[in-house]
């Protein structure tokens, strides 16, 4: 399904190109069914116009965004009896912290951004494309409103019942090195199956959110002060090796164990995590004791800017990710 995705995307008018930034195929993914695409959005940290204005720096590439979502629609709208096309946003698409300046306190804040990017928001949330939506550091006030209830901070992959791959926002893995206490009271929340957090817990959460975010100064860059260094990328419809760019990954040994570690308490055999928040689209991959292979999987951004190596030309984060039969691919889209 791979190969339909990029036909799919490769007829959007606004399109130049499809590079590969990274790719594995593995069965240690446990993901191998050729008839089942997952497609990850990783953050766009919308704002309103008016906000917008006020920072160096905003969401990438809207009118190619709009296109690519109706592809994926299409394409969903074209999945034959028995396949499953999925997709989720990684967390962060508003970026409530910058709207307002403090924790907000009325949905009116999330409306006000969505007035300024309607055709997006319609493309997005719109029944076609059926996307399923994670809160992120950044938007998690969203967890108290109706409009948002469905909205969660994590999703089990293929299943709840047989989970293989957890996606997350991320942010769960700067709290694990800034509050370990605080982590240890919430962690069951993000990892135990067919378990939604309280409101209690949320709120503490939302809390902490508040707490980090408060500490930084977003004016200038929100995550990278500098371009994300992705590595050489290719054509993405060039032939694909099992392994193409799989590097390191500031979060991989946390991931792993913090798996290791419910897999063992919950019974699961989760072997994949697929995260946004670093705004760094990568593949990182290494072996628990037993041998088996565990992979983190940063799908990027579509805020902020890349490269291929330090000084070299600059691009806008415009990244997907999609994961069938046992291989993930990163791409990076660049626009006309």
């Amino acid at each position: 399904m791979h190969d339909r995705l990029l036909d799919f995307l490769l007829a959007i008018p606004g399109l130049r190109e499809i590079r590969l930034v990274a790719a594995i195929r593995d069965p240690g993914l446990a993901f191998p069914a050729a008839n089942d695409l997952r497609v990850f959005i990783p953050d766009m940290h919308l704002s309103s116009a008016a906000v917008a204005a006020r920072y160096t720096y905003g969401f990438n590439c809207e009118p190619l965004f709009i296109q690519v979502c109706g592809a994926l629609a299409s394409m969903r709208a074209r999945r034959e009896p028995g396949e499953t096309i999925e997709v989720y946003h990684i967390g962060d698409y508003l970026d409530l912290w910058r709207e307002s300046g403090a924790p907000a306190t009325d949905e009116r804040v999330a409306l006000d951004i969505k007035a300024d990017h309607a055709d997006l928001v319609d493309a997005l949330e719109g029944d076609p494309l059926g996307a399923h939506f994670l809160l992120g550091n950044h938007d998690f006030d969203l967890w108290q409103w109706h409009d948002y209830e469905a909205w969660d901070r994590r999703y089990y992959l293929p299943s709840d019942n047989d989970p293989a791959i957890l996606v997350m926002h991320g942010d769960y893995f700067d709290w694990l090195e800034n509050m370990p206490e605080f982590i240890k009271d919430i962690a069951v929340n993000f990892f135990a199956r067919f378990r939604k957090a309280p409101p209690d817990v949320l709120g503490k959460m939302m809390g902490q959110c508040h707490l980090l975010n408060g500490q930084c100064d977003y004016s200038r860059h929100l995550r990278l002060d500098a371009p994300a260094e992705l590595g050489q990328m290719r054509d993405a419809h060039s032939a694909v090796p099992d392994r193409y760019n799989v590097t390191d990954h500031n979060f991989l040994a946390a991931a792993a164990a913090e798996c290791r570690k419910v897999n063992q308490e919950i019974e699961t055999n989760m072997r994949v995590v697929v995260i946004g928040h670093t705004h760094q689209a990568r593949i990182a991959t290494t072996t628990d004791p037993n041998g088996n292979l565990f992979t983190l999987i940063d799908t990027g951004a579509w805020v902020e800017s890349c490269c291929e190596a330090e000084g070299g030309p600059t691009m806008p984060n415009a990244q997907i990710t999609a994961i069938s039969a046992n291989e993930a691919r990163i791409y990076q889209l660049v626009a006309e």
